[in-house]
């Protein structure tokens, strides 16, 4: 068989086999894939229609119990308002509230008032009597009149799906019996089925699990996917998928079935893709096979036999230049042996040659080198012109001496070089190794690595030949000085860090006759700080700092930071009058800046080399000791400062905060002296009535001014006020003893209060005590947000809330001396 059937048999075959082999499996996994997808967007939009239902739910019951929970429904069904119906059940109620029904039932089921609204009679009919089933099913309703939550669900009545809720009727407070039941109800009608349509892009359906033609349907289901705590039973037909699931009704029965019907766009449109595809792919590859074979006859096959002749030709005229290796079994080998059996040694060593110097400007190009060949009785260097063309010399000779050499050198590194070469040159080594910086055409310098040896010496004995390569290493020793410089730098401030200083010390100790100073200070209540206002702030105030070091440091000094609030000075030839005026300059410089709570204050200690601190770790000790002498003398005053500049914040956010902490601290006083308080714990709760809030410090503005209701993320921010103001208190001596009372200020006697939800007697006896007065100067004096609650009033209330809120014991003792002596407070 020729090579022209051979190929042309094999590309049909091959073509043929691929071109079927592709249209079937792309058609399955294209089928595969549509069928996930649509099995995906079905348990996606049951999800989102479940969801939006749950909403509704939701909605209906939370409705249902702000009318059941309110004292004005309670007492219209103990018939004691009967100004209920007019003043609240007006025509419009039920449009407002979106509901149809609306129903009131007193203790035995029997209706006190109904009103209907856009509800067919025959449904109202349906409903009335599935209401009066409830109601009288004495199990059911005596369970739900004994539930604190409502009853709500679906209900499919006369076909029509509707919402319902039931709730029992009690007071606000919920502490009265159940004394009836309310009822709401609303139609899920064709604009409720528009709305989820229009969000999920389907057609949805509600239907009863007891109708024959879908218990059919669910038996006929072509699949039965897991859905939640159901299965979803999927009918497909060429143009939709149809999916069924049950829901739930109010009593948590699974009889109401919900139909989504999907359009299959995708798998139609896709098939409908992938049949033209296909179709259009096989006459293509027919087109492409034909131009194949066209192209190969006249690009491959008839060239081969062109060849035959021409190498027979180069056999007999002996033209060494034409050679040719094409093995097989056909008039091609005939033609390859030919070419071969002339050629071979030749060739073999012309490959060698061309392969060898090929490989070496790969490997020269690969790798971005240069390399050069040097005459050293010529004192001439040849550069090959690839590395000269890289550095910018695009028409320079590749032939440079000594001289010209030298001047690409930085200056830095010439000696460098010069002592390298010399090196080498004299016979103390035989190989070249240096790195140093030469410049570009474009004046830029660039760092190389250059190595090299002698290969060739003269009849004396001295080197006459060095050869060798050129790397650009400037990426290289770029990585290394950054990584040097983040290894003594300190990112938050950007000064030397300790590690850097450490060494400069070890240097310095080895330097007899240099005076070399050490300055050390650490920051006064940076801890407080950060406790207070975070981590933020208290890097804010470290970079602050770390640029007053820098301004007012010469250029000779080097400022650093030696640990958490700790900076210190390097200070190399100077006297002391210059440490002492540059220590006055930098607390200047702190007294001036603003934008802190408080002024910004270092303690500083100094110290240098001398007869009795011979090196310089001990002129550091000694400048640590004098520190933390400074630092006592200094961090009373300042903790002081910072903690007057806190509660001054705190009445400037809070306008409310500074008298109601002084009335209560006064009360806190008076009754703890009737309860029988010793003198520590009277002066404990006077300090804990004026800074028990004074975490609100951290509290975004925005929140504590807030004049409406706080949502819950912003009560969630609002409460770790009492955590905040915990921490300032430990970070603070002179008010750790009260921390453990601020951080518990908020707990309940019933363990619902926060942040740890203590209960009873755990909750500390001050902030027991505290909770009951601070609850009723709050209820006893007008707020921009309320008015003032009379006495009476604030004391029922208390009582109202003993064993829940508050101490019981410490609530009637509270009473007891209020009652006796109402006019001192």
């Amino acid at each position: 068989m020729k090579v022209r059937q051979k190929i042309s048999l094999i590309t049909i075959i091959g073509i043929v086999f691929i071109a079927l082999t592709s249209i079937i499996f792309i058609r399955t996994l294209f089928i595969n894939y549509a069928e996930k997808t649509e099995e995906t967007m079905v348990r996606q939009d049951f999800q989102r229609a479940t969801s939006i239902i749950q909403r509704e739910k939701s909605s209906l019951e939370s409705t249902v119990t702000d009318w059941a929970y309110w004292d004005d429904t309670f007492n219209y069904l103990n018939g004691t308002n009967s100004e209920y119906v007019d003043v609240n059940l007006h025509d419009n109620t039920l449009t407002s509230l979106n509901l149809n029904y609306m129903g009131f039932f007193d203790i035995k089921g029997d209706t006190v008032f109904t009103k209907v609204y856009g509800i067919e009679t025959v449904i109202e009919n349906s409903l009335k009597e599935e209401l009066f089933n409830i109601l009288h099913m004495k199990k059911n309703y005596q369970n739900l009149l004994s539930s604190s939550k409502p009853l709500t669900g679906l209900l499919i009545i006369s076909g029509q799906p509707l919402l319902i809720s039931i709730s029992p009727v009690t007071t606000s407070n919920m502490d009265a019996p159940n004394n009836g039941a309310i009822i709401f109800c609303k139609l899920i009608d064709e604009k409720f089925l528009n709305y989820l349509e229009d969000a999920l892009k389907v057609t949805i359906k509600f239907e009863a699990s007891q109708n024959p033609k879908i218990q059919e349907v669910l038996q006929q289901a072509q699949q039965r996917v897991p859905f939640e705590n159901t299965f979803l039973h999927i009918k497909k037909t060429a143009e939709s998928v149809r999916s069924y699931s049950r829901l739930n009704n109010i009593f948590n029965e699974p009889e109401i079935i919900l139909v989504l019907d999907t359009q299959r766009p995708l798998y139609n449109d896709g098939l409908a893709i992938i049949n033209y595809t296909s179709l259009a792919f096989f006459v293509i590859l027919l087109i492409i096979t034909s131009l194949y074979l066209f192209c190969l006859e006249f690009l491959l096959i008839r060239r081969i036999e062109k060849l035959n002749f021409f190498m027979n030709s180069v056999r007999t005229k002996k033209e060494m230049s034409k050679m040719i290796s094409l093995p097989g079994n056909d008039e091609i080998s005939n033609l390859a042996g030919s070419a071969n059996n002339m050629l071979q040694e030749l060739q073999s060593y012309y490959e060698e040659i061309a392969t060898s110097e090929e490989r070496f400007k790969l490997i020269m190009g690969a790798t971005n080198d240069g390399y050069f060949d040097s005459d050293l009785s010529k004192n001439e260097f040849y550069i090959n012109p690839d590395w000269l063309n890289y550095l910018g010399y695009v028409n320079r000779d590749s032939y440079l001496n000594y001289n010209q050499t030298l001047k690409t050198i930085h200056p830095e590194d010439r000696n460098l070089f010069q002592v390298t070469l010399a090196n080498c040159l004299n016979g103390n080594t035989d190989n070249l190794y240096v790195e140093y910086r030469t410049r570009k055409y474009s004046g830029e310098w660039v760092w190389v690595q250059v190595r090299g040896k002698i290969v060739e010496y003269d009849e004396s004995k001295k080197p006459s030949r060095l050869i060798g390569t050129i790397s650009d290493i400037t990426q290289r020793k770029n990585y290394e000085a950054d990584n040097l410089y983040l290894s003594q730098t300190d990112v938050v401030t950007t000064l030397k860090n300790r590690t850097f200083v450490e060494i400069l010390l070890e240097k310095a100790d080895t330097c007899i006759f240099c005076n070399s100073w050490i300055i050390l200070g650490d920051i006064n209540g940076l801890k407080l700080i950060n406790d207070t206002f975070g981590y933020h702030e208290g890097d804010r105030l470290l970079r602050t700092v770390g640029e007053i070091l820098k301004n007012c440091c010469s250029a000779n000094d080097i400022p650093a930071r030696w640990s958490g609030d700790e900076f210190i000075i390097f200070i190399k030839d100077n006297h002391g009058n210059y440490v002492d005026n540059l220590i006055r300059k930098i607390k200047k410089e702190c007294e001036s800046i603003k934008g802190f709570q408080s002024p910004i204050s270092i303690s500083w200690g100094r110290a240098n080399k001398d007869s009795l601190h011979t090196d310089m770790r001990a002129a550091l000790k000694l400048a640590e000791e004098r520190m933390y002498r400074k630092k006592l003398l200094e961090s009373r005053s300042a903790k002081s400062s910072i903690l007057s500049s806190l509660e001054q914040s705190l009445h400037e956010k809070h306008i409310e905060t500074e008298e109601h902490t002084r009335r209560i601290a006064q009360m806190c006083v008076q009754i703890g002296m009737k309860m029988g308080l010793n003198q520590e714990e009277l002066d404990e709760v006077a300090l804990l009535s004026l800074l028990h809030d004074i975490g609100k410090i951290g509290i975004p503005e925005a929140i504590l001014l807030k004049p409406g209701k706080l949502t819950a993320e912003e009560w969630e921010i609002m409460k770790t006020h009492s955590e905040i103001g915990y921490r300032i208190a430990v970070s603070t001596p002179d008010l750790a003893h009260v921390a453990n009372q601020i951080l518990s200020h908020h707990e309940r006697f019933d363990g619902t209060g926060y942040p740890q939800g203590l209960i009873g007697k755990e909750i500390p006896k001050l902030s027991r005590l505290l909770s009951i007065v601070d609850s009723f100067d709050v209820m006893t004096h007008a707020r921009h947000y309320k008015e003032a609650m009379s006495i009476d009033k604030a004391i029922q209330e208390i009582q109202n809330c003993s064993g829940k809120q508050f101490d019981p014991e410490m609530v009637d003792q509270f009473l007891n001396i209020l009652r006796k002596d109402a006019s001192s407070f």
